[in-house]
């Protein structure tokens, strides 16, 4: 099966595309090309420019949608790709372009330098008691896949089993070249089809997991948001432990009051779809600078026999 294939980037067609006129990170493709390299709609995608002056410039996309239908009734536009102006800009331009689409989104093995983007994991294969994942480790959203790595070794090495699954991505420069701008792939979005690790692990439920993310703090924001679809009573004592920790930070549990990334409570968002109790961490990059603290905080909440023996009687009891 051919792995990629050369496409022709394009503005959207209008107003029937207007849900990614200002989305930076989806596009929309024909179907039956991305079939043919093992694809397909909600897979995520490597797009590379082909083009003199910027040669090998690349982003990840999400194909949001099929193309619409002027361009699926017309065999000469198979290879249309179709995004919005941010959508572009991903790739360094704001013009039309030739490109080539990628199947294979993660670098492996990964380079040691230069532009990259690859994930990384430790699993027993076998375990269901915890997850610890950083979707946007490296230079996308920085020490978020410290904290992961933190809170395994903290559950580990008290004997309790843990699995971390981590997408590291770093780029060459600011704005378009930079790890963010490259790499970032909505939580709602991540598919495990397009990720060779994460599809090991995502058909086995666990009971709880952590996924930790960050952001660019604004005013009147505090420093740690505790969102997911876990229970209130959970994000309480996970509070209660960060504050514990006596750090210089402003914790809050998310609200339907706070924007909907700080929430994390889509049944869509990956961490939600791994564990039960899917416990969803936004940091700004003040609280970043105390990742393994706040690591430490949170593993004292799940180093505990109790939950340890109610994930055990859920497993039996399914």
């Amino acid at each position: 099966m051919p792995i990629e294939y050369n496409a022709r980037i394009l503005k959207l067609e209008l107003p029937e595309q207007d849900t990614l006129k200002n989305d930076a990170e989806r596009c929309s493709a024909d179907s039956g090309m991305l079939q043919s390299i093992g694809r397909d709609v909600g897979h995520q995608v490597r797009i590379k420019r082909v083009d003199a002056d910027n040669p090998g410039f690349l982003a990840l996309y999400t194909v949001a949608q099929a193309n619409p239908q002027e361009d699926l009734g017309d065999p000469s536009r198979a290879n249309v790709v179709r995004t919005g102006l941010t959508g572009r800009e991903r790739l360094g331009t704001t013009d039309e372009m030739e490109a080539v689409v990628q199947a294979t989104v993660v670098d492996d093995p990964p380079p040691s330098s230069g532009v990259r983007f690859f994930e990384v994991g430790e699993d027993d294969q076998t375990q269901t008691y915890f997850i610890a994942i950083a979707p946007h480790g490296g230079d996308i959203e920085e020490h978020t896949d410290d904290e992961a790595q933190h809170l395994r070794t903290e559950l580990v090495s008290s004997g309790y089993p843990a699995t971390t699954w981590i997408c590291r991505g770093f780029g060459d420069g600011p704005g378009p070249k930079g790890a963010s701008s490259r790499f970032h792939i909505t939580s709602t979005d991540l598919n495990p089809g397009s990720f060779p690790l994460l599809k090991g692990i995502a058909t086995r439920k666990f009971c709880h997991g952590v996924a930790f993310h960050g952001f660019s703090k604004q005013p009147d924001e505090a420093d740690l948001y505790i969102g997911g679809g876990a229970s209130g009573r959970l994000k309480r004592a996970i509070r209660n432990e960060l504050v514990a920790a006596n750090l210089p930070l402003q914790i809050r549990i998310a609200t339907e009051n706070d924007a909907p990334k700080f929430q994390g409570r889509s049944d869509n968002n990956l961490i939600n779809r791994l564990a039960a109790q899917g416990i969803h961490i936004e940091q700004s990059g003040e609280a970043r600078k105390f990742s393994e603290n706040i690591a430490k905080a949170i593993a004292t909440v799940y180093r505990s026999p109790i939950r340890r023996f109610l994930c055990a009687l859920t497993n039996l009891l399914r």
